[in-house]
């Protein structure tokens, strides 16, 4: 990476520091640094990615995240005050659009290799024993329920359904089943794969402890058909 590269990543990082000093939705400072870290790593594997798109989208990467800041035009403004060109600008920002789990699905079809590092960078913090933390912290933020054992989860969501907050069935453990339980099959690199699969297997020890000491018999259940049916 060029002298000049770093110098704009150390700016970058300083600006998403501030940009989420303060936040309590689990898309803190303390997240970015994990995705930026788990980019890293994951560049060693893939020589061949622009290493300065890739870690100027980690840091990025929840700027603009639609569940913060709907506007989302900050991380923009903030690429083209650095002096980038238009295409950097829109490669960056485009790189960033392109991971939400709400578009892509449990089958992304990602078009960059900088997107599939990005994507896998940020999933792998949204799942095991951090993603956990991070999804009941989120939905104590949003103020949704813990769990409704009477709700299970709706099967094949819709991305509009998936992005409703209010709908009956979104609570913090039903959302392991609309989304995080889903992550292991959706990772893009081998890295990331490998990863994924040690991570997804805490959250299934987690859910079916969370389930046991309840003697929810019909969840346990539910679980082990929802793995069979995402093996």
């Amino acid at each position: 990476m060029k002298k000049i590269e770093k110098s704009l990543i150390e700016k970058a990082y300083e600006f998403a520091k501030k940009h989420h000093d303060g936040e309590k939705s689990g898309h803190d400072f303390e997240h970015i640094k994990r995705v930026f870290a788990n980019a890293k790593a994951l560049l060693k594997k893939a020589p061949e990615a622009d290493k300065f798109i890739v870690e100027m989208s980690a840091l990025l990467h929840d700027i603009d995240d639609r569940k913060l800041n709907p506007d989302g035009k900050k991380a923009r403004t903030f690429l083209q005050s650095l002096g980038l060109s238009r295409d950097m600008v829109d490669t960056i920002t485009n790189t960033i659009a392109s991971i939400d789990f709400a578009t892509t699905g449990s089958k992304p079809k990602l078009e960059t290799l900088e997107m599939q590092l990005l994507f896998d960078a940020d999933k792998l913090d949204a799942i095991g024993s951090i993603g956990i933390c991070r999804a009941i912290l989120f939905g104590s933020w949003v103020q949704r329920p813990l769990f409704d054992a009477d709700c299970f989860p709706k099967k094949n969501l819709t991305s509009a359904e998936y992005k409703d907050l209010s709908r009956k069935e979104n609570n913090s453990i039903n959302h392991f089943f609309d989304k995080l339980l889903k992550l292991k099959n959706a990772m893009q690199t081998e890295v990331g794969k490998k990863e994924a699969q040690r991570r997804h297997k805490t959250m299934v020890k987690f859910l079916y402890e969370f389930f046991r000491e309840q003697n929810l018999k019909e969840w346990i259940e539910f679980l082990k058909n929802f793995e069979k049916e995402n093996v």
